[in-house]
């Protein structure tokens, strides 16, 4: 039966002697040694970077080294659980196997397989500066202006060269127990041990960048005499990093990405876009146009009787002020129509009872008969009491006399107002 420690070797081969010689410590590795590190005597180096291109580096490393370590440690679990399978003594306790048993076995092969991808992305980083690696020949690769895409790149390739076939038949078997999930929490675990700062990850990830950023168009190669100089020109550097100001944001980023991140920047304080004196972030004006902004365009409250007015919610409360006798007469003409409606309705109450009177005098037809009509008379009585009920319930609802005089009143003394004022 394999052990975790054999598995650790699989497809990983020796380490070489580079590694040795800086004693472990990926901060002195020569990935770190690229990343712009001043040395005396020399001309003193800018050493900025593209942030955005860093942070995604940095974060590269940790989720490679998670899903190799993940894979090795499953394809180690799976061996055990077949061992114990094949053990009719020990089946019954083999079942307990799980999420904790694949992070524990990941974090033993952890340090072997940093040490491990290091290495290999120095070889790949160095075979891609020199042209003379398989990526270098690739024609995607070849005019790829985005250094990130070259190491996602030589990490994927990493990561299919230590896959062995009990990995693969591993990671085949564990999809259906959510290896992403598992892969996730190993992260999780490795950003909460600090097993890999990410300090140390940065330095690795712009030593990465240096090498592969053939344009040098995400990192600032120039040198300067004296630090004054190179003071001097980090103050204004395009690729210095800066934060953004709006409040609430914090983002962190090249200066030369300020504007286009102003411009889309959620938390951008902005003048109201329907002209009215607030301003709101960018992520809320949808939101304040279409509900408090007083400029947001409304109708008038009596548009249901008429009143034909479209205007700002912050001018409702002076139009209706202005227009209360107008508002007051449509209100009147749509209660007198009203009062018409309920009138034909009546009328066509009376009509239906007379027709039913008629029909109950002209039918003396047999017994089967005068059952039928009573059907039928049952039939139109209860469509005329829901009609009655609804007439009932329209005329209690509006109490149509009472408002009508109430209104004409009013309307009077409007008038008399009128005549009277000067």
């Amino acid at each position: 039966m394999l052990s975790f420690g054999s598995l650790r070797g699989l497809g990983s081969g020796s380490l070489s002697s580079k590694w040795e010689d800086y004693g472990g410590n990926e901060s002195k590795s020569p990935l770190a040694a690229q990343a712009g590190v001043v040395t005396p005597g020399l001309q003193h180096e800018c050493g900025y970077y593209d942030v955005e291109q860093v942070q995604r580096v940095t974060k590269a490393l940790l989720v490679t080294l998670a899903r190799v370590c993940v894979e090795r440690s499953s394809a180690g679990e799976l061996v055990m659980r077949s061992s114990l399978m094949s053990s009719a003594g020990t089946a019954a306790g083999g079942g307990g196997s799980g999420g904790g048993a694949t992070a524990t076995g990941a974090m033993r092969v952890e340090g072997e397989t940093k040490r491990e991808m290091l290495e290999y992305l120095q070889q790949q980083s160095e075979a891609y500066a020199s042209g003379s690696g398989a990526l270098s020949n690739s024609p995607a690769m070849a005019t790829a202006a985005n250094p990130s895409k070259v190491v996602d790149d030589i990490l994927e390739s990493f990561v299919r060269s230590k896959r062995t076939l009990l990995t693969r038949v591993s990671s085949k078997l564990m999809y259906s127990e959510k290896m992403d999930d598992k892969i996730g929490d190993f992260v999780q675990e490795l950003e909460r041990s600090s097993t890999w700062m990410i300090g140390r990850r940065e330095v690795i990830a712009k030593g990465i960048l240096k090498r592969v950023d053939r344009s040098k168009s995400h990192h600032c190669a120039m040198r300067f005499d004296n630090r004054d100089e190179l003071a001097y020109h980090k103050l204004r550097c395009a690729l210095r990093p800066i934060s953004c100001n709006n409040p609430g944001c914090g983002d962190a980023f090249s200066a030369i990405y300020a504007e286009p991140h102003d411009a889309s920047c959620p938390f951008k304080l902005l003048p109201c876009h329907l002209k009215c004196k607030a301003t709101v972030t960018r992520s809320n004006m949808e939101n304040h146009c279409v509900t408090v902004c007083p400029m947001k365009p409304v109708t008038c409250p009596f548009h249901h009787v008429s009143c034909p007015t479209s205007m700002s919610q912050g001018e409702v409360e002076k139009h209706c002020e202005d227009n209360m006798g107008q508002h007051l007469l449509l209100l009147l003409n749509s209660l007198q129509n009203q009062k018409l409606s309920i009138g034909v309705q009546s009328q066509r109450i009376q009509l239906i009872e007379k027709a039913m009177a008629v029909g109950q005098r002209g039918e003396a037809g047999d017994m089967g008969s005068v059952q039928s009509t009573l059907r039928e008379h049952e039939i139109r009585l209860n469509s005329l009491e829901q009609e009655l009920k609804k007439l009932q319930q329209d005329v209690k609802a509006t109490d149509v006399s009472a408002e009508v005089l109430q209104l004409r009143r009013e309307v009077r003394n409007l008038q008399r107002q009128n005549c009277n004022s000067p």
